[in-house]
């Protein structure tokens, strides 16, 4: 491992925020597990902030409405031999187009 990849490894493991729950973020997340529901794939609920991983948003979480987590599960993320569930894709894409789709048509 080299001096460049453990300071970033270290750096973003211990300085990244985590996405906090906020009002706007829950309604979100209301959304998703009514659409994932509708689709007839179980309820979706948010990971404890402490213990899922850092990412982009959560330094925007606080004053955007945002979600995270909406992509395909594996396992080793962002190392070597990372992997993924490829076969979720199809589902997850028509999840996030439905929620774009309902967001798009609700009043502001």
């Amino acid at each position: 491992v080299s001096t460049q990849s453990f300071f970033f490894f270290f750096f973003f493991f211990f300085f990244s925020p985590a996405m906090e729950p906020t009002t706007g973020n829950n309604r979100l997340l209301e959304q998703v597990d009514r659409i994932s529901k509708d689709m007839g794939i179980g309820a979706t609920q948010a990971g404890d902030p402490g213990s899922r991983g850092a990412g982009d948003i959560s330094y925007i979480a606080r004053y955007v409405d945002c979600i995270d987590g909406l992509g395909a599960s594996g396992k080793g993320a962002h190392a070597p031999g990372e992997t993924i569930h490829l076969k979720e894709f199809p589902t997850l894409i028509k999840r996030a187009a439905i929620l774009i789709y309902r967001l798009t048509q609700s009043e502001k």
